[in-house]
């Protein structure tokens, strides 16, 4: 069993540490009996509903599933029918998936989504790139409910001894390293704003890669020298506990990456408004210090993601 009022302490700390280096709802009519207010975060039900099942799905790590889990409890706890396939893979072989209509849910992140999955251009402005998502989705029969206010972007990140060493706090003063390494995931190598983005819009021609699926593997290459610069995600509290440093993206290559999902019209047309109201409620209490401590639950406790989620939808009134 999760002891989690020792483990909010522990991460409350992190939090800290984590803000000091970053200074960076309606009605249903389903035909169930399911009701839920977004203002307490409440959801009461009387009866299974009687409709397709939805699959929820996730990308291959922990947040993504972590954030599975919770839209997949909570639908499950008010009685929708739920199949979980988690930890698929990247965005490149998950929305053929949820395309074909194989998948029907999915946590997503606006600017990647955008970006990788379409490829179009966006920006940090939320609301244009959520805007902009959903006409891109609508060619999958997919509808893009509301964001979160929780924002996990990817970052550059060093040692803390190499950022003093040659003086790095920028994306742009690893242009003065040579050589350097990057280590990031194999899609890494082939997207503008990754490897080919450092290359290309900062003009890092020194730079080498190496392909390291797991953020565990890249986090223990960074510390053994194996690589100069890892590649990991902004609300990992491990850069805070290790000491990295997050270097600033000072000419803008990053996008708004606020948690989004996206679901099939065919699951909002069975079910009505109960599946996207309890799901846009879910969201609005989705903060990125939430993330931080939620991912450190699992990279940090070792707990799972399943038992994370749980716990995350029990304190904030979503089961009950």
């Amino acid at each position: 069993p999760m002891r989690t009022q020792r483990r909010i302490r522990v991460l409350g700390a992190i939090l800290v540490a984590f803000a000091l280096l970053a200074a960076a709802c309606g009605d249903d009519d389903s035909g169930g009996d399911t009701t839920t207010t977004a203002a307490e975060g409440t959801t009461t039900t009387a009866e299974a509903m009687d409709g397709p099942t939805i699959t929820v799905a996730s990308f291959n790590f922990p947040e993504s599933a972590i954030l599975a889990e919770i839209y997949a409890q909570a639908l499950e706890h008010a009685g929708y029918p739920i199949e979980k396939k988690l930890n698929l893979g990247s965005r490149e072989l998950i929305f053929p998936s949820l395309e074909s209509g194989e998948l029907d849910l999915l946590p997503e992140y606006l600017g990647s989504a955008l970006g990788v999955g379409f490829g179009v251009d966006s920006d940090a402005d939320s609301d244009s790139v959520a805007a902009a998502l959903s006409e891109e989705f609508k060619a999958f029969d997919v509808t893009v409910l509301d964001y979160a206010p929780g924002e996990d972007k990817n970052v550059f990140v060093v040692t803390g001894d190499a950022a003093a060493a040659n003086g790095l706090a920028t994306v742009s003063d690893l242009k003065g390293v040579d050589p350097v390494t990057l280590g990031g995931p194999p899609e890494c190598e082939e997207r503008d704003t990754c490897y080919l983005g450092l290359v290309d819009t900062y003009g890092i021609t020194q730079l080498g890669f190496e392909s390291l699926q797991e953020g565990a593997a890249r986090i223990a290459a960074l510390k053994s020298g194996e690589i100069d610069v890892a590649l990991l995600f902004s609300t990992q509290p491990i850069i805070a506990v290790e000491g990295f440093v997050a270097l600033e993206d000072d000419m803008g290559l990053i996008r708004a990456e606020n948690i989004v999902p996206v679901i099939r019209n065919e699951v909002l047309d069975a079910y009505g408004a109960g599946v996207s109201d309890l799901l846009n409620a879910i969201s609005a209490q989705i903060t990125t210090e939430a993330l931080i401590a939620l991912n450190g639950f699992v990279e940090i406790d070792a707990e799972d993601p399943e038992d994370v989620a749980t716990v995350w939808l029990q304190e904030n009134g979503f089961l009950g």
